[in-house]
């Protein structure tokens, strides 16, 4: 469980992808960065998605039962998929955040943005 949660708290290679025109000036950014950044997160969810596979349906990333790690990673997982990763790309990703995203817990915490447009961004969707 700690191994997962501790795993879980490095947002960067998310953050390096889906902020980078936002934190990056215009005069500063080059398509190679923004290439390499987005390889690093496909390796870090192919990663993840490796995590999951070895787990048996329905399981969480500690095993069977909700734990901190399910509390510490999934904020990213909620938000890798609000910015348009594709779950037909990481099946096991998606499964586990259509399990999460349906706990009572996680419900009233959603984002009311998110609720008020439940589209979200495509910046993920070729990663």
């Amino acid at each position: 469980m700690y191994q997962r949660m501790f795993e879980g708290l490095s947002y960067e290679k998310l953050n390096a992808v889906i902020y980078y025109e936002w934190f990056v000036p215009e005069e500063e950014r080059h398509d190679s960065a923004l290439k390499r950044n987005r390889e690093a997160l496909a390796t870090e969810l192919k990663l993840w998605e490796g995590y999951l596979q070895k787990l048996s349906s329905g399981s969480h990333l500690a095993g069977q039962s909700f734990s901190l790690a399910d509390v510490t990673v999934f904020p990213t997982v909620a938000t890798l998929f609000r910015f348009g990763l594709s779950a037909e790309r990481y099946p096991k990703l998606g499964e586990y955040h259509a399990l999460l995203k349906e706990r009572p817990g996680i419900k009233a915490s959603w984002p009311p943005h998110w609720l008020e447009n439940p589209e979200g961004q495509d910046a993920l969707k070729d990663v």
